[in-house]
């Protein structure tokens, strides 16, 4: 989680407490576009590849929520 950048942890955690794009848009007052760039991105730093069988997103705030556990017991 360290090499993510600060923006793509507001996303992150704003994805953990179940937003949908549109709505982190418009909590961080970016485009929709925006959000998903930086989600691409923090699937690819977390090393989430596509899958039609796997959903990147909750693998996602399953890392975050770990790292939470890990940083903040």
């Amino acid at each position: 989680m360290a090499n993510l950048t600060d923006r793509e942890r507001q996303v992150l955690t704003a994805m953990a407490e179940g937003l949908s794009n549109n709505a982190i848009a418009a909590r961080l007052h970016l485009s929709e576009g925006g959000i998903e760039k930086h989600i691409s991105a923090l699937f690819g730093k977390l090393k989430l590849a596509a899958a039609p069988d796997i959903n990147r997103r909750v693998l996602a705030v399953t890392a975050y929520l770990r790292n939470a556990a890990i940083h903040h017991p």
